[in-house]
């Protein structure tokens, strides 16, 4: 994960047509035991579930920037699906299995031997600190009910009312000469409220093929629109605050798991998103590998979200997808600086979104957040306009000796009787 531009701010302006997206944001509940119980309901397919296979993951993604450029992106794993230990065994276990399926998988080919959180602090726009924390194995506690995760000092709440807590603290590691460094002098923390525009999971679908052993990938659209308020910040090990920034502003909460390994039979995943004050906009593209490239039905999507609104997103399954002007990271990431994915929802509307990928905001070996501008034009209804990201994956290169060492670098483990925890 080392930036190789410093990141800007997202936000979004609409140009058309929009829903009239005023009045209070809804929550997910009422209080109390009933609310709890409606919660659980509306939440459950942003609950843990439990993967428990070879190179098996699950991430919950919360981000929000404010006007200035402050905010926060954090991602809570169960197990880290870019560990290169974590694959290589998934993938030992995996040759295994086919030559002894009754033998088992070993735990160190487990989610539960990788839990993980990461968080990136921004400060006017650019990314200024970033921690990527392990824990040790068996450590994650994940609610099969409800959104209830704990990994390390990390934590994750649905509150009664709907909305979520978020409680964030770690080891930043910083780049010197290219080479990521432990930095457990400071310490990053957030502690943040986020409350979705819209009650309950919005969406949830596949975010790629099957594997060839039938494993599947599903992306839950949690809260694709929300408000995120509370506070981040660094401070030094003797206490002192190097950073305390107060945090307003809209936000997205999404959701992936697995049952394998992410990147395997894949040659590039990308996604990305727009959040305005009344919508947001999200796509998937996904290029398979070989003969897989033309015969696997991809699960590619455009899906427009409106805030306070009861009705369904406009989803445009299987888009065609036209791209251009190709260009490369400096780590050697390929992605098209425009994209045009056309087609039509469910009831007719045609719908075209035009995406331009100007800037590499960050990179790393495997993969690479791009600034991008979008424009989706829904034919009788109205555009939506504005700037966000897509982030490119390339994850086979996790496997690259070199790669594989400087992702190593980047992730700091954390001990149990470590005082973080107890902080």
């Amino acid at each position: 994960m080392m930036p190789e531009q410093p990141p800007i701010s997202i936000s979004s302006v609409p140009t058309g047509q929009l829903q009239d997206g005023a009045g209070d944001l809804r929550s997910g509940s009422s209080t109390g035991m009933a609310g709890l119980e409606v919660g659980a309901e509306r939440w459950a397919d942003d609950a843990s579930h439990r993967q428990r296979s070879p190179g098996a993951y699950e991430w919950w993604h919360f981000e929000a920037l404010d006007a200035a450029g402050n905010g926060a992106v954090i991602t809570f794993f169960d197990g880290l699906p870019f560990h290169p230990t974590y694959l290589s065994q998934a993938g030992q276990s995996a040759r295994r299995l086919r030559k002894s399926p009754f033998g088992g998988a070993p735990e160190d080919a487990l989610p539960g031997h990788y839990p993980a959180a990461y968080f990136g602090l921004y400060e006017g726009g650019r990314r200024v600190a970033q921690f990527l924390n392990m824990y040790p194995p068996g450590t994650f506690e994940g609610g099969a009910e409800t959104p209830e995760i704990r990994v390390g000092p990390n934590r994750l709440t649905l509150r009664a009312d709907g909305s979520f807590g978020i409680v964030a603290r770690g080891y930043p590691y910083e780049i010197h000469g290219g080479t990521p460094t432990a930095c457990k002098d400071q310490i990053l923390t957030a502690t943040l409220n986020f409350e979705p525009s819209v009650a309950g999971v919005q969406h949830v679908r596949a975010f790629r093929p099957a594997g060839r052993n039938g494993a599947t990938h599903t992306w839950v659209l949690a809260a694709p629109h929300g408000r995120m308020t509370g506070r981040v910040g660094q401070v030094s090990s003797e206490g002192i605050a190097v950073r305390d920034l107060a945090i307003n502003a809209v936000g997205y909460h999404d959701h992936n798991y697995g049952q394998g390994p992410l990147g395997v039979g894949v040659k590039r995943i990308a996604w990305g998103h727009v959040v305005a004050d009344d919508w947001t906009l999200a796509w998937q593209r996904t290029l398979m590998k070989g003969r897989a490239a033309k015969a696997t039905p991809h699960p590619d999507v455009v899906l427009l979200f409106h805030r306070d609104s009861a009705e369904p997103p406009l989803v445009i399954e299987s888009p065609v997808v036209e791209v251009s002007q190709m260009r490369t990271t400096r780590w050697l990431i390929s992605y098209p600086a425009r994209a045009m994915m056309h087609g039509s929802d469910a009831h007719g509307n045609s719908v075209e979104l035009v995406i331009h990928q100007d800037s590499v905001l960050e990179g790393s070996p495997f993969y690479a957040r791009l600034a991008a501008r979008a424009n989706l034009t829904v034919v009788g209804k109205g555009q939506y306009s504005g700037t966000g990201s897509t982030t490119v994956m390339q994850l086979q290169r996790v496997w690259w000796p070199l790669m594989s060492d400087m992702i190593l670098m980047s992730i700091v483990p954390v001990a149990s009787d470590d005082p973080l925890w107890r902080q």
